[in-house]
């Protein structure tokens, strides 16, 4: 299956590991397994690799999904994913609230061992639409690689309650996602700057969302992807 970076349409995890928004607290990870060096690549004469994985976790802190984004090669996936489902997370917070949140994880692997950063999965994606990274052999696929936009084949619009409107509560949000080779809308996420009640009720209507599979030369493909929700304009 080939997979390529970056479809850009004009969303509720929340963004998070940028310490300069206020009232921001980051999700904390306690790592209960060290992930290693994949044993088969070592005998191939393999000596690093590198793996990306996008992480959803809920208000308690507990891994809800993850989906892996790129690799240079498949055995370095599948360990940054091992190790993943084993490791506990405690909880970001906004405000001192525990929330619920999409984060990116970057494992660089080297037979001497492992380290493992983080990144914030909304800039991540928006600085991956516009760059591409010739080390993968396994990441998502730019625009003009694709052999056409995909189309919604459902679209469901965000609920706005009453009263967050008789309350004045409008304005814009931006949700970054991805699309997977089935179609289907994957880890969405929004900025920690868009603190508003309105991004919990995209991420919501986005995840509802159903999309032409996304191909290059006719095989399946993952793509970055953003959608712009309106309310009360």
């Amino acid at each position: 299956m080939v997979v390529c970076s970056g479809l850009a349409f004009a969303p509720a995890a929340y963004g998070q590991f940028e310490p300069q928004v206020t009232d921001w607290q980051s999700v904390r990870i306690v790592q209960t397994i060290d992930p290693i060096f994949p044993p088969v690549l070592t005998r191939e004469g393999v000596t690093q690799g590198e793996a990306r994985v996008a992480v959803n976790t809920d208000v308690n802190g507990k891994l809800v999904e993850w989906l892996v984004v790129g690799y240079t090669l498949p055995e370095f996936g599948a360990e940054a994913v091992r190790a993943i489902k084993q490791w506990v997370f405690v909880p970001a917070r906004q405000r001192g609230e525990a929330v619920g949140t999409t984060f990116e994880l970057i494992f660089y692997f080297e037979a001497k061992g492992v380290i493992v950063t983080t990144t914030n999965t909304t800039e991540s994606m928006k600085r991956l639409i516009m760059f591409e990274n010739d080390r993968y052999q396994y990441e998502p696929c730019s625009l003009r690689e694709l052999d056409r936009i995909p189309t919604p084949l459902t679209t469901v619009k965000p609920n706005y309650p009453a009263e967050l409107a008789k309350k004045g509560v409008r304005g814009r949000t931006t949700v970054y996602f991805y699309i997977d080779e089935t179609g289907s809308v994957r880890m969405p996420s929004v900025s920690p700057r868009e603190d508003s009640a309105l991004t919990a009720l995209s991420i919501d209507a986005l995840r509802q969302w159903k999309f032409e599979p996304p191909t290059r030369d006719g095989k399946p493909v993952l793509v970055r992807a953003s959608q712009v929700f309106s309310f009360g304009s």
